[in-house]
């Protein structure tokens, strides 16, 4: 993850209710944690980890950046010399709290409570990563990185399906220094094998066999929690609604009750104008150079007369057989979460706009739109700002600015924020 949100002074009122903070007593002196027996690790893990997602998600209160713990009974504890705050766990109560530069002390709540909001309390299910059209394992690697780095995760790696076996296998990135097993984890951040040349229920199809090779690498897990970005929440629903199939197989793939939750981020649960017009560029948009298309507007390199852009048209074949919920019902038992983007004028129509992240609209990005009676679904929606690095703009004439953010979802902060706070 990346530290660039900045927060005021101003609102540390509404930051002491979301922020786990801890207590120090006039004590500046550095005194190593003693070794800890194996039962006894996970509390000092998961303690740094507080720490560690303290300061990167708001280095304004906690910087700059420290490593590893400080403690003085009952406290644990990190100082941080350029806000001169200090953050601490007393084990006396199990609560944390936030010494202020102005010398004030806050106890802020029970440590417990806080460690699911970071992301660091129990990990009972293997987390499987999935990634949109035209992409790959890479669009989750900031992400990948801060739960091995700050996390302190175990990265598993990347499963990806075979078709001459129809089985999936693990394997861990070439990338030098990054940590990882190539068999059982916590997380793991799977590779399709052609997801612009796959049906979504193909790509389904490649999903079942991934899910249950991280089950078999995680001796008495039975379930796993899936965070899904744009095109890769469809290919979730496919299996989870019992209408994936392999490629080239005609019999569908039964749900095997092997999922805990589902997180969707900028997901086009019923498609998006885009895929309809994406190489039109006479319905598309002008611009100073000339007219463009709407796929023009994504950085990545998209097919438009690919079987996934078929799929992903608002009206296409795929997708009223996915939405018909009452031919092929959402799991019950199964946690729904939608992270809706917003912030960006998004087509939905000729010269029809909502808001959204430039290629889904907020609408479509809801899931509860879809399926309004699940028991267990809740819909968050946060505010991507545009970033150059991985969105793109154009000078619309009359209407102005018109941007995309869909492609900065998984590497923005708010974003990343969300996701931690639902990995339990």
């Amino acid at each position: 993850m990346n530290n660039q949100q900045r927060i005021g002074y101003s609102s540390l009122a509404k930051i002491l209710r979301l922020i786990i903070l801890v207590v120090i007593c006039n004590t500046t002196a550095a005194i190593n944690f003693p070794a800890h027996a194996a039962d006894a690790e996970p509390t000092l893990n998961n303690i740094e980890c507080l720490f560690n997602w303290a300061q990167t998600f708001y280095p304004n209160l906690f910087s700059p950046p420290v490593s590893g713990t400080q403690f003085s009974s009952p406290y644990t504890y990190r100082h941080y010399t350029g806000t001169n705050a200090y953050l601490g766990v007393s084990s006396a109560d199990n609560h944390v709290y936030y010494l202020r530069p102005d010398g004030t002390l806050q106890d802020v709540g029970n440590l417990s409570t806080w460690l699911g909001t970071s992301g660091c309390g129990e990990r009972p299910y293997p987390v499987i990563f999935i990634h949109g059209i035209a992409s790959s394992a890479e669009t989750w690697v900031l992400f990948r990185d801060y739960l091995i780095n700050n996390g302190l995760w175990t990265f598993g790696g990347i499963p990806a399906y075979d078709p001459a076996t129809g089985t999936a296998s693990i394997t861990c990135p070439s990338a030098p220094g990054v940590e990882c097993t190539g068999n059982a984890g916590d997380f793991y951040t799977l590779n399709f094998t052609d997801n612009q040349g796959l049906s979504l229920d193909a790509q389904g199809g490649e999903l079942a066999a991934v899910i249950k090779a991280v089950l078999d690498a995680n001796p008495g897990k039975t379930k796993v929690l899936l965070v899904s970005h744009s095109m890769g929440a469809l290919a979730a629903r496919e299996y989870l609604q019992g209408l994936a199939r392999e490629s080239n197989a005609a019999a569908t793939i039964p749900y095997r009750k092997d999922v805990a939750k589902l997180i969707t981020v900028g997901a086009p649960h019923q498609g998006s104008f885009w895929a309809e017009a994406c190489n039109d560029t006479s319905i598309g948009i002008p611009d100073i150079t000339g007219s463009v298309s709407i796929c023009d507007l994504v950085s990545t390199d998209i097919d438009p007369n690919s079987v996934a852009i078929e799929d992903l048209k608002p009206d296409s074949s795929a997708l009223n057989i996915l939405n018909n919920l009452t031919a092929h019902p959402l799991p019950p038992d199964v946690a729904y979460v939608s992270i809706i983007a917003t912030g960006q004028s998004t087509l939905v129509g000729l010269i029809d706009f909502k808001d959204g992240d430039g290629i889904v609209s907020d609408t479509d990005q809801d899931l509860n739109t879809v399926a309004r009676t699940l028991p267990q679904q809740k819909s968050v929606r946060i505010a991507v700002p545009f970033r150059e690095e991985c969105g793109n703009k154009i000078d619309v004439p009359t209407i102005g600015e018109l941007g995309e953010t869909h492609t900065c979802e998984t590497t923005d902060i708010g974003v990343g924020g969300e996701i931690l706070k639902n990995l339990q």
